[in-house]
């Protein structure tokens, strides 16, 4: 049976990438080509998974 992994603390979490040149890096870095037609979209469900991390460590969404 396989262990269930362990949630690290939430000041050891890695934050979500917002804006234009966080999305570019983190996707640069992971070697993700994101097209041009997709960003918004990209940007807006970063933002999403954002607001949810937020809420699950208890701070104001």
């Amino acid at each position: 049976m396989a262990e269930t992994p362990v949630c690290p603390r939430p000041e050891a979490s890695p934050e979500v990438p917002l804006g234009e040149a966080e999305i570019a890096a983190a996707a640069y870095a992971r070697e993700i080509t994101i097209p041009a037609e997709c960003a918004p979209g990209v940007a807006a469900n970063l933002a999403l998974l954002a607001r949810h991390l937020r809420t699950m460590r208890g701070e104001p969404a």
